[in-house]
């Protein structure tokens, strides 16, 4: 019965903001089912307003992609700091120090950590006018070399149109995962008529990291 209520009060509070054009924020420290069904429930009401529903699918696939490469790059950092990766310059020990920790259990710990340390993944949906503005935000920067790889990767991925073509002709082995979800966020947006120009990945340089989405929804 709790579950249901709960339920009821964060869709009113959803359905609210999405009538007042109000911007929803959803914060995790790791990949949380229930999170994850208010995001979805959101992005659905938001499409449905604007008689976009069949956009729901491939949109809701770029949001988690963003968010777990969000989710990956706060545990790389407190992996850093356990001193479990000890060169953080060496692609081959971050891959393997990644994927040690890719299962739910060692997520969800790492989500205790993150929150501890302050290192949240904030996921804004934000109506203006009559575009949909998709914002993930993490508390950890990239680097100019990192920056610029990002961009490179997104202006590749976008002369393709599926996933398994490109990663055949552009492996990465260096990309801890990430790259990968990059790509398949500019193909997903390049099938349903969205430029690889409306994706964009920026950072302070100084504590946060932005990867920004913008759908046109008329």
């Amino acid at each position: 019965m709790l579950r249901k209520d709960v339920n009821k009060t964060y869709q009113t509070e959803i359905m609210t903001a999405i009538k007042n054009r109000s911007d929803l924020v959803f914060i995790t420290y790791s990949g949380l089912e229930d999170t994850e069904e208010k995001i979805k429930f959101a992005l659905a009401k938001i499409l449905e307003r604007f008689r976009e529903e069949e956009l729901f699918t491939p949109i809701i696939s770029c949001i988690k992609e963003l968010i777990a490469n969000a989710t990956k790059a706060n545990a790389k950092m407190i992996l850093i700091n356990e001193g479990k990766i000890k060169y953080s310059d060496d692609p081959v020990e971050v891959v393997k120090q990644i994927r040690m920790i890719l299962n739910e259990d060692a997520l969800l710990e790492y989500g205790i950590k993150a929150k501890r340390n302050k290192l949240s993944t904030r996921t804004y949906l934000k109506i203006h006018g009559n575009n949909l503005i998709i914002e993930v935000i993490n508390n950890v920067p990239l680097s100019e070399k990192e920056l610029n790889k990002i961009r490179e990767r997104i202006e590749v991925s976008s002369k393709y149109d599926n996933i398994a073509e490109f990663y055949l002709e552009n492996p990465d082995p260096e990309a801890e995962g990430m790259g990968l979800g990059l790509s398949m966020v500019v193909i997903l947006l390049k099938n349903i008529n969205i430029s690889h120009k409306n994706f964009i990945v920026t950072t302070d340089s100084a504590t946060k990291t932005y990867a920004t989405i913008l759908i046109p929804l008329a």
